[in-house]
C-alpha cells in the first residue's frame, strides 16, 4: 500500500483511531525538540503547544507596533496642532528643525523652497536657498514619498550635516510642488518604502499646508 492511500484511507475513516486508540501511544516518532522519541499523543500536543507560542509572540508583536503607531499617531497630532498654531514661517522652520528631530528620533532635516516668501525678510532663510534644475525635476517625480538611500542622480551633499544612511522625501505642493522635506536617520532601513509611508504623507501634506501661508509659488 502506498503512503498516499494510507494517508487517504486515515482520512477517511477518523474511526480507526477511536477503535485503535493504543496504537497513538504505542507509536513513537522523533521529537521535534531533538529529545528522543515520543508518542504520538505528545507529538501532536508539542505541535499544539509550539503553534500557540508561536501565535502568542505574533500577538505580543501586533500589540507592541500597534502601541508604537499610537505613540507616533500622537506625536503627530500634537505637532499638526502646533503647525496650524504658528504665526510666521520663522516658527514653522524651528518647529521642523528641533521639535520634528526630537519627537521622531530623525538625525537632522532638510526643507528647500523654491517658491517666493511673501515676507521678504524670511528671504534670508537656508530653506530659500537656490536648488539646482535637476532636484526641482526629481522632487517632482516623487508621486508620494520617496524613502530609501540617498539617491546617486542628484546631489544630496549639503542637504544634511553628516551622511545619512537613509532617508524620507516629501514634496511640499498645492497646485504644484514648491519645495521638499527631507528626513534622514543613521539607522539604514529606517526609512524604507515596505515600512509604510501613510504617517509620512500626513506629515508632508500638513507641513505644505502650513508653509503654503508663507510663500507665493
Amino acid at each position: 500500500m502506498q503512503e498516499d492511500q494510507i494517508t487517504a484511507y486515515l482520512q477517511s475513516h477518523p474511526e480507526f483511531f477511536e477503535k485503535n486508540a493504543n496504537l497513538l501511544a504505542d507509536i513513537h516518532l522523533p521529537s521535534p525538540h531533538g529529545n528522543g522519541a515520543i508518542s504520538l499523543v505528545e507529538r501532536q500536543q508539542l505541535a499544539q503547544r509550539d503553534k500557540i507560542n508561536a501565535l502568542e509572540e505574533r500577538y505580543v508583536e501586533l500589540v507592541l507596533n500597534a502601541q508604537d503607531n499610537d505613540q507616533i499617531t500622537n506625536k503627530l497630532h500634537q505637532f499638526f496642532v502646533l503647525l496650524q498654531k504658528a504665526k510666521s514661517f520663522d516658527v514653522i522652520e524651528q518647529l521642523i528643525n528641533h521639535k520634528l528631530v526630537e519627537n521622531f528620533n530623525i538625525t537632522d532635516t532638510c526643507l528647500r523652497i523654491w517658491a517666493s516668501p511673501i515676507d521678504s525678510k524670511d528671504a534670508g532663510s537656508l530653506a530659500f536657498s537656490a536648488t539646482p534644475e535637476s532636484t526641482h525635476t526629481w522632487v517632482n517625480d516623487i508621486q508620494a514619498v520617496y524613502c530609501g538611500e540617498s539617491p546617486t542622480n542628484i546631489n544630496v551633499d549639503d542637504w544634511f550635516v553628516t551622511p545619512a544612511n537613509s532617508i524620507a522625501v516629501m514634496p511640499l505642493k498645492t497646485e504644484s510642488v514648491y519645495g521638499y522635506l527631507a528626513l534622514a536617520s543613521e539607522e539604514k532601513g529606517r526609512f524604507h518604502v515596505s515600512t509604510g509611508i501613510d504617517f509620512l504623507q500626513k506629515l508632508g501634506d500638513h507641513v505644505s499646508a502650513a508653509l503654503s501661508r508663507h510663500v507665493v509659488e
